[in-house]
């Protein structure tokens, strides 16, 4: 049963990360927000939930794991239920700052438990397909009930949320390697691949945010803009299935996919071609980030640290990017929106040359880094709003959730 419910979970991640940025247009009108006001509503809650990652290792310390996972779960559900019957913009967005910390805090936690264990790989796949789910599902109800209120979209997942109580009692066992050297150089191993996480957020993130909002601009009537961004979270998904199997060195898979990315944000300054770009970008995206993380696991022998220190920055990117996006809209000039994302991407490219640079051995190496079965299956693994605890070569394998 926890299982069932750490599955139905991740649907609602995936629904609500998608789902804001489909909803925004519709709240800038239920709210009163002005044309190009509302991007905070992404911001904060991409700062809950880096606060919440954050905070795992202290509230780990200081509760046993299914009290914690009992308050994060709260915090989502009470979150989501307040975003759904908020009377003003303030409360609506402190009601999804909260909703964050419980997403943050679930998704650490989640990963952590299912990438343990034998079939630990399989299950942390299946993981985060059913957050790509989720993930084009949420607009899609957006432009639903946006008919009537779009804040029922909160109260449908957080309905949602509330079913899956039984994800509580989900193995959560912690790791306890706290050498100070070993910190300091997993963490400088880790600084390119981090950099690399918080300039993809700038592109991931941004596009879910203000998606809907540039499609509305370019005379596509709210409703249909809304449903049509659910192309981009589905070209995330396919693409997570079929690029790592057309190269094998890691450097080439997220150079490809900035790459693609870059060229599909180009394509969408063209109004007649907005929606096939994003859908474009998508694609390229899909694998950057869990190419990363397989990728990083190779380079050191402290993976869960490592990783987290990754997941940290695609926060802070998710939370500091839209804004920023934000303040450079211009309804007269929409093609700038998709441009300006675009320069996310490209600086990407330069990231991932930094980091093929300063990672040890030679480019010969690196053809190996995912010719292992099991690391090409962990090359497929999560997206942005459900990192996964990629583990291999680390030797701290845990037991699974049971």
């Amino acid at each position: 049963m926890r299982r069932l419910a750490a599955f139905g979970a991740f649907l609602a991640f995936g629904a609500v990360v998608a789902g804001l940025g489909a909803a925004l247009p519709f709240l800038r009108d239920h709210y009163d927000l002005g044309p190009t006001g509302g991007g905070a509503v992404v911001s904060v809650f991409s700062l809950g939930a880096l606060v919440a990652i954050a905070g795992c290792g202290i509230a780990d310390r200081l509760l046993p794991p299914r009290a914690t996972m009992s308050g994060l779960l709260a915090a989502f559900v009470l979150g989501l239920t307040a975003a759904g019957l908020a009377p003003s913009w303030p409360l609506l967005l402190v009601a999804v700052a909260l909703t964050g910390i419980g997403y943050g805090g679930l998704a650490v936690h989640l990963n952590a438990a299912f990438a343990r264990g034998d079939r630990g790989l399989l299950m942390i796949n299946l993981l985060n397909a059913t957050f790509g789910a989720g993930a084009v599902l949420g607009p899609v109800v957006v432009a639903v009930v946006a008919r009537f209120d779009v804040r029922w979209f909160f109260l449908i997942v957080a309905l949602l949320a509330a079913l899956c109580y039984p994800v509580v009692r989900c193995d959560v066992a912690q790791e306890t390697d706290d050498s100070a050297t070993g910190v300091r150089t997993t963490l400088l191993a880790a600084l390119p691949f981090a950099l690399i996480a918080f300039l993809y957020a700038g592109v991931e993130t941004t596009i879910g945010a203000w998606e809907s909002t540039y499609l509305t601009w370019t005379g596509i009537p709210a409703e249909s803009a809304a449903g049509l961004t659910a192309l981009f979270w589905a070209g995330l998904a396919v693409g997570r299935v079929i690029i790592p199997f057309l190269a094998r060195r890691p450097a080439v898979i997220v150079l490809t996919g900035f790459a693609v990315a870059a060229a599909g944000l180009g394509l969408a300054a063209v109004p007649g071609l907005a929606v096939a770009g994003h859908a474009v970008a998508g694609l390229g995206l899909a694998p950057v980030i869990p190419t990363v993380l397989a990728w990083l696991v190779t380079r050191t022998s402290r993976a869960r640290l490592a990783t987290s220190a990754v997941i940290l920055c695609s926060m802070l990117g998710g939370a500091v990017h839209p804004s920023v996006i934000g303040a450079l809209a211009n309804a007269e000039a929409p093609a700038g929106i998709p441009l300006s994302i675009g320069t996310y991407a490209v600086l990407g490219l330069l990231a991932t040359v930094w980091a093929a640079r300063t990672s040890r051995g030679s480019a010969h190496a690196d053809v190996e880094d995912l010719a292992d079965p099991g690391q090409r299956e962990d090359a497929l693994g999560s997206p942005t709003g459900g990192h996964g605890d990629h583990q291999p070569g680390a030797g701290q394998r845990g037991r699974g959730v049971q």
